[in-house]
């Protein structure tokens, strides 16, 4: 059981329920403080940026633990991960529901589990890939 804790992928999980669960409270607070003098749009990017950079930095130091390596590119990089989990994410649910007609469920579950998989495989080889 030990040696299985220590795997990547069991940490990425870990880690990334950790980051889910930030976000979450993160955005429900933000909302109620800021909704009403800035705006969704505002609080949409600041819990972004926020989420983003809490993520990275769990990642960084628990999951892939880079070593002598540039963190601002691998924070730049990371947004790019984001960037393309979004859009993965957004076409997920328009197929599964637009057109696969599944309810809200099925589809939130599908998506969660391919954009899981493409943050994993984009963290591990772009994001924290060794510059070596």
């Amino acid at each position: 059981m030990i040696n299985f804790i220590k795997k990547l992928p069991f940490k990425f999980l870990i880690v990334g329920f950790i980051n889910t669960l930030f976000a979450y409270l993160f955005g429900v607070i933000t909302y109620y403080l800021f909704y009403h003098s800035l705006g969704i749009i505002v609080v949409g990017i600041l819990n972004s940026i926020v989420g983003i950079t809490f993520s990275f930095t769990l990642f960084k130091i628990f999951v892939f633990k880079t070593k002598n390596t540039n963190w601002f590119n691998e924070y730049l990089r990371s947004y790019v991960v984001y960037g393309v989990n979004i859009a993965f994410g957004i076409f997920i649910l328009w197929l599964s529901i637009e057109i696969l007609k599944f309810n809200i469920f099925i589809s939130q579950a599908l998506s969660m589990i391919f954009t899981i998989l493409i943050t994993y495989k984009g963290h591990k080889s772009y994001t924290f890939k060794s510059e070596e």
